[in-house]
């Protein structure tokens, strides 16, 4: 029988996965379409703005501390702390940004042309399917530890 935790580990591995699927299609909608902008922005494009990533990377990060506090055994969560963490730093650089200019679809931290170094030599969009890739594999294994648990 799946606890309350287990199954907020499930709802939260499975939202993330489903968030992961829609930097999947943006990726496909830029490298195989070759569409840019307004036409690639996934499936739910109207929800592509900086606010709902800035809330949905926190709820990300808030979601796996907790998890973290409860399954301290599972190491796979202490990664998704540490990938959602800086993830969290990237969008919050990125909305302090957006909040100060007005400006949205800033490099942030690390994507070209970023605050660090100038960044790395990836589009914003290719750097946080990355990012969303690096939260999602390690939050499916400690889900995966977890069901093996039960």
């Amino acid at each position: 029988m799946a606890t309350p935790w287990l199954t907020f580990l499930s709802f939260l591995a499975l939202s993330q996965s489903a968030h992961l699927g829609e930097h999947v299609i943006q990726m496909i909608q830029i490298h195989v379409l070759g569409l840019r902008g307004a036409q690639a922005q996934g499936l739910v494009g109207q929800l592509n703005i900086e606010w709902v990533h800035f809330i949905w990377n926190a709820w990300v990060l808030i979601a796996a501390v907790l998890l973290l506090t409860h399954f301290r055994a599972n190491r796979w969560l202490a990664l998704v702390v540490f990938f959602a963490g800086w993830h969290m730093l990237e969008h919050t650089v990125i909305m302090a940004t957006y909040v100060a200019t007005g400006v949205a679809g800033t490099p942030g931290l690390l994507g070209s042309g970023g605050a660090l170094f100038g960044g790395l030599p990836l589009a914003r969009p290719d750097l946080h399917f990355w990012y969303n890739l690096l939260e999602t594999v390690p939050l499916l294994l400690a889900w995966r530890v977890q069901l093996a648990r039960t």
